[in-house]
This record gives structure tokens, sequence and C-alpha cells, in this order.
């Protein structure tokens, strides 16, 4: 932290649909956004796709039967009629056919069938496939990148997946969701996450497993934030009683078996790496004033007790999303002034920072 008083982000950046919508071009637009899961669009074992909404976009994804994926916009290139209405289904004859003139396109977004368009002169199939959307399969994670073509995921993760590595995340279970709907701001849960400065009144059970001021920063600018936190003597992860909720992860470092890695990855996740689970909250951006949470826990036996783990941050959680409620009740007031962040606060100030300069590139 710097010598000089920091102060958060102003009333204006929380309210408002101007706001919303320069986060939209500036933010959801160009980073890398996790939609969900493969599990929502894999279905069966046949082509199958899920839609999903991304703001104004509507983005398709489909899963093919050999496992493979790939994400377009979805807009029939003829008329610009919404290629596919349902929520999700299997794609019979490994094609779409839009519901309006019939322009049919392959798995991978070619136009195969365009019906009387072979009289037109200079129409070329080749030319009117799909808009295609960069989507990758991190983990089980689906996630999409509506900006440059050659966004690179590797090299944009690279931070967090070598931090990662030795958790092996795409070889864990997925066992257990928790689903909420808060009535706050998505950057109150990203500040909420972010520090430890409230643990001891809010919650008092985390801060006997991990105490608040053992907490240490590895990433501390840029997209990516965060780092370990010491569990206590005796303590071996987080969960109702402090013991372990099933098999520690081989190949930790007896470092890494005594904490908790904690990281935010702008703008929707929160990844949390402990010596036997991993948690990864996923946040959707409802409003300027309401957010949805998925809380998953991910384990290497699926005969785990994941509800110890579970429980206990299903508290945490609620616990958390009240003071995030609270907090967006108090910023709705037209008297609300930001106030100074503490010493224990310095990844408020580079989350603030990094979303202060990608809002101030030109809509």
């Amino acid at each position: 932290m710097p010598d000089e008083l920091v102060f958060g982000l102003e009333r204006e950046l929380f309210l408002g649909q101007k706001i919303f919508e320069n986060e939209s071009a500036n933010i959801f637009s160009k980073f890398w956004v996790c939609i969900g899961r493969i599990e929502d669009v894999r279905q069966s074992g046949k082509d199958c796709y899920r839609q999903f909404e991304v703001d104004q976009y509507s983005i398709v994804v489909v899963a093919r039967a050999d496992g493979s994926i790939s994400a377009f916009h979805n807009i029939c290139r003829h008329r610009g009629t919404r290629l596919l209405d349902n929520s999700a289904g299997d794609l019979s004859n490994s094609c779409m056919t839009c519901p309006y003139h019939a322009w049919t396109y392959d798995l991978n977004g070619n136009l195969i069938g365009a019906p009387n368009m072979a009289e037109v002169e200079s129409f070329d199939r080749k030319e009117f496939g799909l808009q295609r959307v960069n989507c990758v399969n991190w983990c089980g994670f689906l996630l999409v990148n509506l900006g440059d073509a050659g966004a690179d995921f590797e090299k944009d993760f690279a931070p967090l997946i070598e931090r990662l590595a030795d958790w092996e995340l795409d070889k864990r279970i997925l066992v257990k969701t928790l689903g909420y709907q808060v009535a706050a701001n998505w950057k109150l849960l990203f500040q909420n996450y972010s520090e430890c400065y409230h643990c001891p009144t809010v919650h008092p059970n985390l801060n006997r497993l991990t105490p608040y001021k053992s907490a240490t920063n590895d990433l501390s600018e840029g997209p990516i934030l965060g780092g370990p936190m010491e569990l206590s003597d005796g303590v071996q992860t987080v969960s109702l009683d402090g013991n372990a909720i099933g098999t520690v992860f081989s190949g930790l470092s007896a470092q890494q078996q005594r904490s908790v890695y904690y990281y935010t990855v702008f703008p929707n996740l929160f990844v949390s790496a402990h010596p036997d689970y991993v948690m990864v909250h996923r946040i959707e951006r409802i409003s300027n004033r309401e957010s949805h949470v998925d809380c998953h826990f991910f384990v290497a036996d699926k005969d785990a007790e994941i509800e110890r783990a579970s429980d206990q941050w299903d508290e945490v959680n609620q616990q958390d999303w009240r003071v995030c409620e609270l907090t967006q009740k108090g910023i709705n007031s037209p008297a609300y002034i930001p106030g100074p962040y503490s010493n224990l606060e310095s990844m408020l100030v580079a989350f603030d920072r990094f979303y202060r300069r990608c809002m101030a590139q030109p809509v």
C-alpha cells in the first residue's frame, strides 16, 4: 500500500445503465468470461448444443460426440434470424438449420445448404459461415472471449495455470454446486473476496481455521490477483471441524498442504485451492445491483465427505453475500462517499486500479 490514503470506487461506478453498458464493451466483451460448465452442454453422447446469453450476445456452444467443442454467434448469416431458439438439445444429422429459410450449417459453422441461392450471381457459400466465438474448455469450465479472434487463453491464464498445476484440476471430480442470487454489484463480490479485514467480524468460524493476518499475495497486479493463507495449527483444511474431507492431493508440497490459495480471475471467477478440494465461484453479472453465483466443489475421490466443506462454505458465502448486499444498499444512497482502504486491502487497490484502466479504454 502507498503511504498516502487510497479511496474506493466512486458511487456512480456501481449504479446506472451507462456504466453497465461500458463494462459490457470494455470488460465482458474483451476478457475471458466463464459462461458455465461442460456438463451444461454435454447432456448425451450425441452431438448437442446449449445456448448461453452473454449480455446482448446469444452464444451457441456445440459439443460433438467426439468430445470437441466450438462456439458461434447464434445468428443465421442470411437475415440474422436466431438459428437455435431452444436453450439446449441434440443436433440431428450433425447440422444446424435456420427455421426461417433453411440455411444449414455443419458443426464447424460452414454453410452447407442455402436453398435457391445457386442462381444468385457471385454467391459463395464459403463466405457465409457462422461467426465463430473464442471458446475453451478449461478443466470443465467453458470460457468465451468475444474480443480479438486471436485471444490466447494459455497465455492469458498462464499465471493461474502455473500456480494450480500441482492440484491437477483437470483430473478432479465435480461433486457439489451451490447457487445464490445476490442483490449486489459484481465488483462488491470481488472486493469482498479479496480481503480478510472483515473475517474476524463476519466469519469467526473461518477465521479460526485460517487466521486473517496470515494472508499473502503472489499475484498483485493485473487480471489475476491473490495468494495463499496459512491454516491454523492442527487444522487440515477448511471444513466444519477443520479435518480433511477426503484424500489430500498427491504431489502437493508441505507448504501447499498447510495453506489455502485464493485467486480472483477478472472478471468472473474465484478459485480457492485447498489441500483436499478445490472450490470455484463463478459470478454472473445480472445488473448493476444483482449477481448470480455458482460455487463448485472438486475432489480427488468421489467418496469425500464434501458436506463438511460445502456446509462450512455455505455459511461463509451467505455471510459474505449479506455484507455485500448491505454495502450495495449503502452505496445506493446519494450520501455515499468512498472511504479509505486499510493496509489489509491491497488487493482491492489492485482490483480498482485494473478496473479503472479497463474502463478508460474507448468504447
